[in-house]
């Protein structure tokens, strides 16, 4: 029996009719294995050692969000080379636990490859709030970038998957509010951020792969953080003796004041 075609915006170049299923990542990108799906609200709730139960999807991470001429435009121009990066760059992770990775690759085309995917995470508005960031994805040449984006990677360390749309942190004490999208699925994480700092300072900052030509082709030997993401909490990197630890400390802190 046949799907019933999805009908929707596309979530990057937003012409409204048949929408395609998007891999973020693409699929030869690892994920082509059935993934268990959650809504966010109850996935924040899930300890680090819990095991999530939902909904099984087949065919990996991803949805309806493009229309076809998006996504084979997109996995045309700039799939490949993503994916290909993928695969070069993990005998350095291994070998160096995730701090250096060597890795010939497309700069360029992978940093679109990455906005691409940060495109499917958000709604179907998005496109029309950020007309830039649209023009520098659907012109492969285009390397202009305005300073109002940021992009920023890091190597995750464990299989907690997260796939976050636009959200915001204000951190307590501190007068910085974080505005920010993340993606993590192994062996790396990525964040945007839009008009705001990083949540996180150990990230590296990959923005600058625009200043390369579609065509260059260059080695890239990048130092990278690697960060568990044990929960699925936006922007939190907490190991998990120091998730286990802040709980007892709050538990505690709670029960004083009920003794009170």
């Amino acid at each position: 029996m046949s799907r019933e075609p999805t009908t929707g915006t596309c979530r990057l170049c937003g012409d409204v009719g048949p929408l395609t299923f998007e891999h973020i990542p693409p699929r030869a990108a690892f994920n082509n294995r059935p993934v268990v799906t959650i809504d966010f609200e109850e996935a924040i709730q899930l300890g680090p050692d819990a095991h999530p139960r939902g909904r099984i999807q087949q065919r990996g991470v991803g949805g309806p969000t493009l229309c076809g001429r998006c996504n084979n435009t997109t996995g045309q121009w700039y799939g490949a080379a993503y994916v290909q990066w993928c695969y070069d760059a993990l005998p350095s992770l291994r070998m160096s636990r995730g701090h250096v990775a060597y890795s010939p690759g497309y700069p360029l085309r992978i940093l679109k490859q990455v906005v691409t995917m940060f495109f499917s995470l958000q709604t179907d508005r998005f496109h029309a709030c950020n007309p830039d960031l649209v023009r520098f994805v659907l012109n492969k040449d285009e390397q202009s970038l305005p300073p109002r984006y940021q992009f920023f990677l890091y190597v995750t360390s464990t299989r907690r998957l997260r796939a976050i749309g636009i959200c915001a942190r204000l951190s307590i004490g501190l007068s910085d509010t974080n505005l920010f999208s993340e993606l993590t699925f192994p062996p790396f994480g990525y964040v945007m951020t839009i008009d705001s700092p990083p949540p996180d300072m150990r990230y590296l900052d990959i923005t600058q792969f625009c200043r390369f030509r579609y065509g260059d082709r260059m080695l890239l030997t990048l130092g990278l953080a690697v960060l568990p993401t044990h929960l699925s909490i936006p922007g939190d990197y907490r190991t998990k003796e120091e998730i286990y630890r802040d709980y007892e400390r709050n538990v505690s802190s709670m029960q004083r004041r009920l003794d009170v």
